[in-house]
């Protein structure tokens, strides 16, 4: 994806018609064009974080010689939830060495604990996501010149976020582990303050004046008394969190101006678009990225995509059977959290309701069947007793990753570790939301995989 973000042009051109519908596409497009290119800012030259999490589920329908996981998404900002997997895999582990002897008297807890062990093992986003932090911070720090003030980690995050505890463990973790400090900010902060955000910054061992102030040199990102080495967005990938607009997306472009490392910087939240994972789905586009062998194995896990609002005899038969079987499809929003996926009728009424250039919000998949199998859950509401519950649900596995680069030189390039996600077969029951007034938090994953699991290792 690192190499998606690079190719500005390549963007540009794929991303021309989803710009004309999508604010946060053309927003973005804007600002990649006037920061980056000939006589501006090389991103190649930049250092870069990308901290993602490529979502997949399993195809029932696949046969055992087939490749059953398929790619839902790849997240390219905000990627949420790496913390809690931690937490949940200890309530895990508490819940099944206490009661499972009581089920199964023949186990002994220290036996099924050390089973575990190996079934449930530790998660290790927390560390991972911190330590890709911490070294994206050193590496600016060998940049550039100190400023005087304390460097830190900004969390660019709205002050309303039902997830703020995700970022809490994080902020510990970075304390904890690396000795980096943090600040808070919401875009609508930030925006306050533009006329003070940017400041003169020199290359380490620099020896001469600083540019003028106001140039186009490099600049640093002063925000209350600190420089902001890396800026980290756990906001701003959907209009509603640009309030008040003109105002916040000139703070965004001012953090994409300054040498602060940016997590995601425009260009790879871009690559993140719904419109670029699916030509990456197309061989001819994916090979401009990947070589043959690479691209062949990564298109195993690919569901069909198609952009209805393509000229292509492709698009046009995707859209035939959209609107012939809608079951089997499913109609995207080109970002994440701009709109609610369409399911069933909805689909075929969206297609006939919509022009060609209107459809360029969206995208189709082809509807993936994963097995449907019992899982339990703890369904709390406020002023209640929460209680046990065991409903029909479907997995989600997120794999979370971190990417480093100094330039050309790429210092770390991993995935750190999974997050389980169970989720209500009928989506009326709610997903698993943390945060909400309402939430399903998972108590057990699937019982039939654990079972399995936990049966090997006895």
């Amino acid at each position: 994806m690192d190499k998606v973000a690079l190719n500005l042009p390549w963007l540009r051109a794929s991303l021309a018609e989803t710009a004309k519908v999508d604010e946060i596409c053309r927003r973005l497009l804007g600002i990649s064009e006037r920061v980056y290119g000939p006589g501006k800012k090389d991103h190649s030259r930049d250092i870069r974080l990308h901290i993602m999490r490529n979502d997949f589920m399993l195809e029932s329908t696949v046969g055992s010689s087939g490749f059953a996981g398929r790619q839902i998404e790849l997240n390219m900002i905000a990627a949420s939830f790496s913390t809690h997997c931690a937490d949940l895999t200890e309530v895990h582990r508490y819940a099944l060495v206490k009661y499972i002897p009581r089920l199964r008297p023949d186990c002994d807890a220290q036996d099924v604990h050390e089973a575990l062990q190996q079934a449930l093992p530790r998660s290790p986003n927390t560390d991972g996501i911190a330590a890709a932090l911490a070294q994206a911070q050193r590496v600016y720090a060998n940049r550039w010149k100190p400023t005087g003030k304390p460097r830190v980690v900004l969390f660019i995050s709205s002050e309303k976020e039902n997830n703020e505890l995700d970022h809490r463990k994080l902020e510990i973790s970075l304390f904890k582990n690396h000795k980096v400090l943090t600040v808070r900010r919401s875009l609508a902060a930030l925006s306050a303050q533009c006329s003070t955000l940017l400041a003169p910054l020199e290359p380490a061992g620099f020896d001469g004046a600083a540019a003028a102030d106001g140039s186009r040199g490099p600049q640093a990102l002063l925000v209350d008394g600190h420089e902001v080495a890396v800026a980290y967005f756990r906001e701003g990938y959907w209009p509603g969190q640009f309030c008040p607009a003109e105002e916040c997306w000139t703070a965004r472009e001012t953090i994409e101006i300054s040498e602060a490392v940016k997590c995601p910087s425009a260009p790879a939240q871009l690559a993140g678009m719904k419109k670029v994972q699916q030509l990456l789905s197309q061989a001819h586009e994916l090979r401009r990225f990947a070589p043959d062998g690479v691209g062949q194995r990564l298109r195993r896990c690919f569901a069909r995509q198609e952009d209805p609002s393509a000229e292509s005899e492709e698009a046009k038969q995707a859209v035939r059977a959209a609107k012939d079987d809608p079951a089997s499809w499913v109609m995207k929003p080109q970002v994440e959290g701009s709109g609610d996926l369409l399911f069933g009728v909805d689909i075929p009424k969206t297609l006939g309701a919509k022009s060609r250039d209107e459809l360029a919000e969206f995208i189709l998949m082809e509807r993936i069947s994963p097995p449907v199998v019992p899982s339990a859950v703890l369904r709390a509401e406020p002023s209640r007793r929460a209680e046990p519950v065991v409903r029909r649900s479907v997995s989600e596995l997120g794999i979370f990753g971190a990417f480093l680069a100094d330039g050309t030189e790429v210092l770390q390039n991993v995935a750190l570790g999974p997050l389980l996600r169970s989720k209500a077969k009928d989506t009326s029951q709610g997903g698993v939301f943390v945060g909400n007034a309402v939430v399903d938090v998972p108590l057990l994953v699937p019982a039939q995989r654990f079972w399995s699991q936990v049966e090997r290792c006895i």
